[in-house]
C-alpha cells in the first residue's frame, strides 16, 4: 500500500461494488442477454455497478427500471458474492436481491447493454455467464424442489 511517512497517510484502495435484481414471477425469472463482453451472448440477472454514495437497494431499483422497465417496490437481500470472473473489476462485491413481481410486461430500455430480455422457467434456464449468477439461480432451483 501507498504510505506517506511525513503525515502517516495510508492509501486504502477501494473495491468496486455492484447489485443484481433477481426478478421472479411465480416459477419464472427475468433475465437479460448480454450484448457486450464479458460473457457476451449469455444471460444474467439485471445488474449494474453501484454509483458513488448509492445504496445497493437503490442500485437494483435503478437498474431494473433502466434495463427492463420494471419498478421495484420491495426487495430482499439474498446473498453477497465476491466476483472473480469479471475483468472490468476483478474482486468486486455483488449484492443479490430477490424481487417478486406480478408484472406482465417489460422493455429493453438499454439495447447497447442487453440484446434481449425474457422470462424463463427457473427449472430450465438458458446459458448463464457469470458464476455468481449461476450460483444464485441454483439456489432458486433448490427452493423450488
Amino acid at each position: 500500500r501507498k504510505y506517506c511517512a511525513n503525515c502517516n497517510w495510508i492509501y486504502y484502495p477501494h473495491v468496486a461494488t455492484s447489485a443484481a435484481a433477481v426478478i421472479v414471477r411465480g416459477n419464472q425469472v427475468l433475465l437479460v442477454k448480454r450484448a457486450r463482453e464479458p460473457f457476451k451472448g449469455t444471460w444474467m440477472f439485471p445488474a449494474g455497478f453501484i454509483e458513488y454514495g448509492e445504496h445497493p437497494l437503490d442500485t437494483i431499483k435503478r437498474e431494473a427500471k433502466e434495463e427492463v422497465g420494471i419498478i421495484v417496490k420491495d426487495a430482499k437481500l439474498i446473498d453477497i458474492f465476491q466476483i472473480t470472473d469479471d475483468p472490468r473489476e476483478t474482486g468486486h462485491f455483488c449484492f443479490f436481491y430477490l424481487v417478486k413481481t406480478n408484472a406482465n410486461s417489460h422493455s429493453n430500455s438499454d439495447p447497447l447493454e442487453n440484446s434481449a430480455i425474457a422470462w424463463f422457467s427457473i427449472a430450465n434456464p438458458p446459458q448463464i455467464g457469470f458464476a455468481s449468477h449461476q450460483h444464485i439461480l441454483h439456489q432458486l432451483q433448490e427452493l423450488l424442489n
